[in-house]
């Protein structure tokens, strides 16, 4: 079938608003703050590509992705003082791979750093991937490959070049990402630097530019891949956004309120424009991916402990987005699909002819039933 980017743009429009609600008082910036710091920002990349950014996002993979084709996905954000990365991020980028294999037959190949390796292997696992060497992977469905990214500079700036070589990229997308200020050093959301302890990220996004490969960027707080599109914005609303705010952008940014929800959304848009709702996860995996990542010590960095939440919130958080996103897709799709059933029920029934003299009966039936009420009242029975 042709996409369905109407349907697309669409669910975007409502995921989008879904994704980026604020559910916690901080918003991007670690700095307390009443201010609807997501709501500021989302509007900001909103008005500059002048569309839902999920369904932008999925409409251009769509377009650009061919089965066999790899897609780069970038993710992992060192969190001191834990000293691990944080769950916002891996997750998503995670759960993003399984949706471009199942939508696209698309293969995801993985970018973070050395101590990550392990850690995202069960989490691309918990998806239902197999993860194999990449020459392997690129060859078969439902494989995917992991690749190093390089924290020391000049290793990264030899990789960089040599991965798109070695896996010939459709796009390049970063979730939770962190990237360097307008100084070049990377700091954590409250301004810590982190400008050594994080891969060079941005010399790939540098090359994905060059090769004219597809970037998206998913981001919550300003210091992430993707953020660069909207520095004044990241500047004037985030507290800490005048030191950590990024100046690496994006083809397309997409703003959520955490960066897990930004590539579910994404997902549902993928499923809506391929009338594919199974390419957005099941409660199930979420589940299972949660798990994963608390066993396998992806942090909350809001306690700095592995238990399963994001950013400050439980799961039944995630999960509860990814509900709702879901009957975004599959409520729409069975319009589409089944116009003869129980959803389509009352347009159907007006289309017989006989609504309108089925209302006016029920008119004076409700006429009569409710003047025999007041009568009894006026009666005083």
């Amino acid at each position: 079938m042709e996409p369905d980017f109407e349907l697309c743009q669409v669910v975007g429009e409502s995921a989008d608003r879904l994704v980026s609600a604020q559910v916690f008082m901080s918003g991007g910036g670690a700095d307390i703050t009443s201010r609807n710091i997501t709501k500021e920002l989302y509007e900001a990349a909103r008005a500059l590509q002048g569309a839902p950014l999920s369904s932008l996002a999925a409409r251009e993979l769509v377009e650009r992705v061919q089965p066999r084709d790899v897609v780069l996905i970038c993710a992992g954000f060192f969190d001191p003082p834990a000293m691990i990365s944080e769950a916002d991020g891996p997750v998503g980028a995670a759960l993003l791979g399984r949706a471009l294999a199942v939508a696209l037959d698309a293969t995801p190949v993985f970018l973070t750093e050395v101590t990550n390796l392990a850690r995202m292997e069960a989490l691309v696992r918990a998806t239902g991937l197999d993860v194999i060497g990449l020459d392997m992977a690129v060859t078969t469905p439902f494989k995917a490959a992991i690749l190093p990214l390089p924290i020391g500079r000049s290793r990264a700036a030899v990789e960089a070049p040599r991965c798109f070589d070695r896996t010939g990229a459709k796009a390049m997308v970063c979730i939770e990402k962190p990237a360097p200020n307008f100084t070049g050093t990377t700091h954590t959301g409250p301004g810590l630097d982190v400008t050594d302890v994080v891969g060079k990220v941005e010399l790939y996004i540098d090359e994905a530019k060059r090769r004219g490969v597809l970037t998206i960027g998913i981001g919550d707080g300003g210091n992430e891949v993707g953020m660069g599109r909207i520095p004044e914005a990241v500047r004037e609303v985030v507290p800490t956004g005048k030191l950590i705010g990024t100046c690496v952008e994006t083809d397309i940014l997409v703003v959520a309120t955490i960066a897990n929800w930004g590539s579910y959304a994404i997902e549902a848009c993928l499923a809506a424009a391929l009338h594919l709702p199974e390419a957005l996860h099941s409660r199930d995996v979420e589940r299972r991916v949660a798990d994963a990542a608390a066993r396998a010590g992806f942090i909350d960095p809001t306690s700095g402990m592995a238990h399963g939440w994001v950013d400050g919130t439980p799961p039944i958080a995630g999960e509860s987005i990814l509900e709702l996103l879901r009957c975004m897709v599959e409520l729409r799709l069975d319009r589409k699909r089944r116009p003869h059933g129980m959803s389509g029920f009352g347009r159907r029934w007006q289309e017989t002819g006989r609504a309108e003299a089925t209302v006016a009966l029920w008119a004076r039936h409700l006429a009569a039933e409710e003047a025999e009420f007041f009568s009894r009242a006026e009666r005083g029975g």
